[in-house]
């Protein structure tokens, strides 16, 4: 059964408690961070001056969240900042608010005991709305931390990677987890740091998807380009649905919020949360992703191109999984 908010942390050592050898924790002031917003976090984010001594229970306050792992020296490094609760993309608020980086050793991480519900996706596909929306109905939702995403895309995924995501999502006080698209890439490595996840996989139409991909990002203008990274996204879709239950939402059938929509997927989760009528029909009226720079008020400058739809869709066509789709019955791709 999904956790509903933080779980009971393991005992905590006293405030003065310093771990010797291996899990000593370092607090470090930070000299410097990168200004990029949208790039996959990593240890490197941060100039650090030299770190200060802290005891194990600092990784359990309530202004500390896991960042990213740094692979060289096996550690997870988490952040200080201040509430950051509901941000849209929450390693952009962790970066640009960051006080201090906290080191922690994989072997000092606490045990994984939650079991949350894992939103993965396409991207550009309303995983943002749904977010807000079991959010509004008072679930503890979090959207996108990059350790998930840094880990996805690394080169030497192993158990001890496994178990780090595991005991890093334990200091997290969020039942669900709204998930970066690049995590499709190794989302059995994410999924398997649970006992037991509750996993959603949003699709979209491809050819209102990748318009959308197009608008973010006009640079990327080459359709056959898009049609092959929307193959390798949906091919994580095939290696969940071999080891889990998956929930299988379209954009196209919660774009309209409805609460019907969010409240039958909330009991599908076995929660007891239920979002009401008019706070859906209000959240259906706003920007899910207002004040981002993928808002659409930052992309509404970018026209549409009908031409680009129509080389996408033969492009598709010739790379599109068609043996997952017909085992899935994934109509719409």
């Amino acid at each position: 059964m999904p956790f509903k908010g933080r779980q009971p942390a393991p005992p905590r050592p006293s405030s003065d408690t310093i771990e010797t050898g291996t899990v000593s924790l370092t607090e470090h002031a930070i000299r410097h961070r990168i200004a990029s917003r949208t790039s996959i976090s990593q240890a490197t984010d941060f100039v650090l001056d030299p770190g200060r001594p802290s005891g194990r229970s600092r990784m359990f306050d309530s202004d500390v969240s896991p960042y990213c792992f740094d692979f060289d020296e096996r550690k997870l490094l988490c952040v200080s900042t201040p509430d950051i609760a509901g941000a849209t993309f929450f390693y952009q608020a962790q970066r640009e608010g960051a006080r201090s980086v906290i080191k922690v050793p994989f072997d000092a991480l606490p045990e994984a005991q939650a079991s949350p519900t894992l939103i993965f996706s396409i991207g550009r596909c309303g995983s943002t709305l749904l977010h807000r929306a079991f959010d509004a109905a008072g679930v503890r939702t979090v959207s996108e931390p990059d350790y998930f995403t840094q880990a996805a895309v690394c080169t030497r995924p192993d158990d001890a990677l496994r178990n780090a995501i595991g005991g890093a999502t334990q200091l997290l006080p969020y039942a669900v987890i709204k998930l970066r698209a690049e995590c499709n890439h190794a989302p059995l490595l994410i999924a398997g740091a649970f006992r037991a996840p509750n996993v959603i996989f949003i699709l979209r139409d491809p050819a209102d998807w990748a318009a959308s991909v197009r608008r973010l990002s006009p640079a990327m203008a080459d359709p056959a380009g898009i049609a092959a990274l929307l193959r390798a996204l949906v091919v994580g879709l095939d290696s969940l649905t071999r080891h889990y239950d998956v929930r299988i939402c379209y954009y196209e059938d919660f774009r309209s919020l409805t609460a019907s929509y969010v409240n039958a997927l909330l009991a599908w989760m076995r929660s007891t949360a239920r979002i009401r009528p008019a706070t859906a029909s209000e959240l259906a009226r706003k920007d899910a992703q207002e004040g981002s720079v993928v808002s659409r008020a930052s992309l509404k400058d970018v026209q549409e191109d009908p031409a680009f739809r129509e080389v996408f869709r033969n492009e598709w066509d010739k790379v599109r999984p068609a043996a997952l789709i017909e085992r899935l019955g994934l109509r719409r791709l």
